[in-house]
């Protein structure tokens, strides 16, 4: 079911009546109904905490939950109701979801012998040990906290490394909130009618474009973004190698989840870089330990000077992330020690909390459950994301509701409603992914059991059964055709994937 182009005028008009119908009003009364106790809580919470459970930015959660218990795949919140948790903090608890009895024991023997940060500690050892079997092209690590924390640091490191200050990175991808991470994201959900693609820059590169109040546009010294092209990406690359600190990009896009297509466009990009002694920076904090024991790296074979990490390398939500890679870049961190020594040679991404012993703790617990599993763990998990893509496949044809679960890895992905399996093009994709259903989508499972944030995402992996991934298609199929009764425009109208 779909809808034909529609004016510019008429995308605001259209989301007013669709928010404001009857049906809809019964949606959220019964969830308004049906999470008090959260509802109140989290009311009281935003009269002093700002920013702490705010995610995607003008894309807020509805009716935020206050969980109370969290075990495996299962949260309860204030109000006792229990849900299918498929959101798992954003992903960090997919490998085996909340509170793994193994990790919650070794990280309480920790606890009574740990100082929790500035001081060496063995688990370091034990966690660097047990990372080098898992991602060998790593040579060395810094532990940080977030993966804009890891992403910010490669990014000193390879102008440390260089003494070069320009950071290229691709259209629609997201490398964190810091300020060059915030530019030409998909955030703004370009391609729609009030939100154009920006146009092409005078370095040739995709116009620069903040995506956030409060974040300078970036110089053009700084920042070169590429558009997702093999050939033009290079040829952009090669006429600036010498202005080029790194070449920065996500190993698979969250915005353009499709690896057939970004597979061989970063090869292509990791090859000519290194021919042309530029840094390539393959941030994994996403598909890190996800679509196999070397992460998107070793699963597609792509090489990179520097490597991020980030979610799920952490356990029991306990921050942590890292940067790995080449020794000769990480090595513009380390010091003689000597006073007075290193001062104007040496570089610091360093932080208070980065990299404590809790934290290092959880991360290494996890990961060693992960290694034991590692036979079985990736196939049983692609293995279920087979299951959920041949019913909507089925789904469709019944129905023709283009219902799809687009993600990358098979361990990561979100509902939505798109004509095709796949596009060639990230503007095509941008322009086609319809929010308005992200919203609608979110709420929907709420009503039937099942939790996501603010997206429709789905992190799979050791937490969910088979019974749950079962059900959980039952709901979000019971949802669309919900949807279709009462005329949902599947298809945004007017969006330059429509």
């Amino acid at each position: 079911m779909t809808t034909t182009a529609a004016p510019t005028a008429s995308v605001e008009s259209l989301v007013a009546e669709l928010l404001t119908q009857q049906w809809l009003i019964d949606l959220f009364s019964e969830l308004a109904e049906r999470q008090q106790a959260s509802t109140a809580a989290t009311e009281k919470l935003r009269a002093r905490d700002a920013a702490t459970h705010v995610f995607w930015p003008f894309h807020s959660p509805q009716f935020p939950l206050v969980v109370r218990e969290a075990h495996g795949s299962r949260i309860l919140d204030a109000d006792g109701n229990t849900y299918v948790d498929c959101h798992l903090g954003f992903g960090a608890q997919a490998l085996h979801g909340h509170s793994p009895e193994p990790v919650v024991r070794y990280v309480t023997e920790q606890l009574a012998a740990t100082t929790g940060n500035g001081y060496c500690h063995p688990v370091e050892q034990q966690l660097v040990d047990l990372l080098g079997e898992f991602v060998p092209h790593c040579e060395k690590f810094a532990f940080l906290n977030s993966g804009t924390d890891a992403t910010a640091a490669a990014i000193r490191l390879a102008r440390a490394h260089t003494g070069r200050r320009m950071v290229a990175k691709f259209e629609g991808s997201l490398h964190g909130v810091h300020d060059l991470g915030m530019h030409n994201t998909a955030f703004w959900y370009h391609g729609h009618p009030t939100h154009p693609f920006p146009g092409n820059a005078p370095d040739g590169g995709v116009e620069r474009q903040s995506a956030l109040t409060g974040v300078p546009l970036a110089d053009p010294r700084d920042l070169l973004v590429l558009p997702n092209d093999p050939v033009r990406a290079v040829e952009l690359i090669e006429r600036h190698r010498g202005e080029l600190a790194c070449v920065i990009t996500e190993a698979a896009s969250s915005s353009f989840p499709f690896v057939e297509h970004t597979v061989p466009l970063l090869r292509s990009v990791s090859e000519r870089c290194r021919a042309l002694r530029v840094p390539f920076v393959l941030d994994e904090v996403l598909t890190g330990f996800r679509f196999g024991p070397g992460g998107a790296a070793a699963h597609f074979g792509i090489e990179a000077d520097l490597y991020t990490y980030g979610k799920v390398l952490s356990g029991l939500g306990i921050p942590l992330s890292a940067v790995g890679g080449r020794a000769a870049l990480l090595d513009h961190t380390q010091t003689s020690g000597l006073p007075l020594t290193d001062i104007g040679r040496k570089t610091c991404v360093q932080t208070t909390h980065a990299g404590n012993h809790l934290a290092l703790a959880a991360s290494y617990a996890s990961l060693r459950l992960l290694h034991e599993q590692r036979d079985t763990y990736y196939t049983e998990t692609r293995a279920k994301v087979d299951g959920i893509q041949r019913r909507l496949a089925g789904f469709r044809g019944e129905t023709g509701i283009p219902l799809r679960l687009v993600g990358f890895g098979d361990f990561i992905g979100s509902f939505g409603f798109l004509e095709k399996d796949s596009y060639d093009d990230y503007r095509a994709f941008a322009g086609a992914v319809n929010p308005i259903a992200f919203f609608l989508l979110t709420l929907m499972l709420r009503r039937r059991g099942f939790y996501t944030l603010s997206l429709p995402m789905l992190f799979t992996g050791g937490a969910h059964s088979t019974e749950d991934l079962d059900t959980l298609v039952d709901a979000v199929t019971d949802s669309a055709r919900e949807l279709g009764r009462h005329g949902f425009p599947f298809v945004l109208p007017g969006a330059d994937g429509a």
